[in-house]
């Protein structure tokens, strides 16, 4: 097996050698890297100010009630 598929083999594997304590380390690791990526996501829109205009312009039509159901939408493609 090559690719992804041995990666997560190896890693279940691995897993499985550890103590309970060891795989809740894991885990939390886990769980930190995860936040950590939507932290960096998060950051990335907001320093990219066009990004942010258009979520506020966005956000200021639904509170204006300029909107249009997806059904509209869809029926115009």
């Amino acid at each position: 097996m090559s690719g992804k598929g041995a990666v997560k083999e190896t890693v279940v594997d691995d897993l499985r050698m550890l103590s309970t304590k060891s795989r809740k380390e894991v885990e939390d690791f886990i769980a930190f890297l995860r936040v950590k990526e939507e932290m960096e996501a998060t950051k990335e829109v907001m320093d990219d100010e066009e990004l942010m205009e258009s979520i506020m312009r966005g956000e200021a039509d639904v509170k204006a009630g300029r909107v249009r159901s997806w059904k509209e939408i869809k029926a115009d493609v």
